[in-house]
């Protein structure tokens, strides 16, 4: 195929419907879509990878949009890819996507590699830049990747946490008229054999003049029923996305194959439950308030309290009203920035902090929605403390912390859990590379659940025991020797705050 050749809707694209995911994706697909996943859903031979899948399992519940138009230009590109050949026109379906189970499932596979480590970043990217919703920015991505033969899926919503959020393939560009562009675009909810008008007579565009004037309507002022009218003044976003970025198989974003520097999934679920606030120890912050937000203008953009280096996910899909699995932050932040804090409002959630290696998750029942704060600090990068504060008087917090050790597949975690929190808060804070754990459970005195555990050469050792933490005091834990974690004493020793210049010390004795 020669770079000037032209998109064909009719030739080169699905004729059948973008259609909602019912049933979430399975483990087999999950190993197909990216490389180096354990062969089994199995928490202890692979956390990382469990903890990946419960982000991803949800990502086509509104949609395969993503999946159909990066599909699409595959074929059109190569000729064939995955087993299957041009022209896409060539497999029947209707609204309930093609009827091959195996297309169905390779489109799938390509709708979940929005999530590869590539991907995310050129996310990231496009976010640090101000340019989620940048009409102009997309317009010229989107003609260089025509010219250059990488050609672009384009991301449109109309709010900020994906109302309507939607793929569709710009194949031609006109900027002739001063003052405006014109991207004509196949559109996977506009399959060419059920709406053959709308592309013969060029219905099929995406009109701007601005970078947040822009405009498409899927139902062009009444032809055509059932669509979504798309404006960039709505506060949603408008981006491009090279395909070559996410076609191919690559490691999930937090796989210990895969460091993608600096880089952090902040995810959090729970019913009722939702992040109203990120904020940093300097006075910035992510949201203008400290409260449910849904729109554009809900981000903080003053240049003095904005905080840089976070983003909130898109859900792409566009086919169906399913809410989203949960909020999805993705952090890059420079070596040495302040702290992030997380305030969370609901009865119960659970947060997964995870980078390459390296998972925190947090859990919290309570009886009444309350409202928390979370921080996570990585101090060096061998120490690394997790805070719950709460508003609620009765809080029940588990927090674990896992890292990946030398070995492939080998970790070390740290878990403390029904720990009962009020308005002291409970910070747990691990040392080395998880050598020691140190708890402090707040004013009162109180009996916590603790369990280390050790993955080694495909052998799980544990200790676990419930020491009483006493008021207004740190305690650390730590086994004689993690190599025999469980024929091995608990060290436990009070710590006391170093004076200057001086180190923690503390009586140590052994439990059992």
């Amino acid at each position: 195929m020669a770079i000037l050749d032209e998109f064909d809707p009719q030739t080169n694209g699905w004729f059948f419907e973008n259609w909602g995911e019912v049933p979430t994706f399975t483990w087999d697909l999950y190993r197909r879509t990216y490389l180096g996943i354990n062969p089994t859903n199995d928490v202890v031979a692979a956390p990382l990878d469990v903890a990946f899948f419960e982000i991803f399992k949800s990502c086509a519940a509104n949609g395969n949009c993503g999946g159909c138009s990066m599909l699409a230009l595959a074929l059109y590109k190569y000729g064939g890819f995955m087993g299957f050949c041009s022209p896409a026109s060539f497999y029947t379906g209707g609204g309930s996507g093609p009827d091959r189970a195996d297309l169905h499932a390779a489109i799938n596979i390509m709708q979940a590699r929005q999530f590869s480590a590539f991907g995310i970043q050129n996310f990231i990217d496009v976010a640090k830049a101000g340019e989620l919703n940048h009409g102009l920015v997309a317009f010229e991505r989107v003609k260089s990747g025509l010219a250059n033969g990488d050609y672009c899926m384009l991301s449109l919503s109309n709010g900020l946490f994906g109302t309507a959020a939607h793929t569709v393939i710009p194949y031609k560009v006109d900027d002739s008229t001063p003052g405006t562009k014109i991207m004509w675009i196949w559109d996977p909810n506009r399959p060419f054999d059920d709406f053959p008008g709308y592309y013969t007579s060029g219905l099929n565009r995406i009109t701007i003049t601005g970078p947040t004037t822009w405009t498409y309507d899927q139902n062009q002022g009444g032809a055509f029923a059932g669509g979504t009218t798309y404006n960039g003044s709505l506060g949603g976003w408008c981006f491009a996305i090279p395909v070559s970025l996410e076609l191919h198989k690559g490691r999930h974003p937090i796989s210990v194959g895969f460091l993608l520097t600096n880089v952090t999934l902040l995810f959090i679920s729970g019913t009722g439950s939702a992040v109203t606030q990120i904020s940093d120890d300097e006075g910035r912050r992510f949201y203008t308030s400290d409260r449910p937000h849904g729109r554009l203008a809900d981000i903080e953009t003053t240049s003095s309290r904005r905080l840089e280096g976070v983003a909130r996910w898109p859900w792409f899909g566009a086919a169906g009203d399913a809410p989203p699995p949960g909020d999805l932050y993705i952090v890059q932040r420079p070596p040495g920035a302040a702290p992030l804090s997380v305030t969370v409002r609901g009865a119960g959630y659970r947060v997964v902090h995870a980078q390459a290696g390296n998972l925190v998750e947090i859990e919290a029942a309570g009886t009444t929605p309350g409202k928390d704060r979370l921080r996570v600090d990585d101090f060096t990068g061998r120490t690394q403390a997790v805070r719950v504060d709460t508003e609620d008087a009765a809080r029940r917090i588990r927090v674990n912390q896992l890292r990946a050790e030398g070995r492939a597949g080998d970790w070390r975690s740290v878990e403390v859990r029904d720990a009962r929190v009020d308005a002291g808060g409970l910070r747990v804070t691990t040392r080395g590379e998880l050598d020691a754990v140190e708890v402090d459970n707040g004013a009162g005195s109180r009996a916590v659940e603790l369990e280390l555990k050790r993955f080694r050469q495909g052998s799980l050792g544990r200790r676990t025991a419930r020491p009483t933490i006493p008021a207004d005091e740190t305690v650390r834990f730590r086994p004689r020797d993690w190599d025999s974690i469980e024929d091995t004493p608990l060290e436990r020793e009070p710590v006391t705050p170093p004076a200057a210049g001086g180190s923690t010390s503390g009586r140590r004795r052994s439990t059992r």
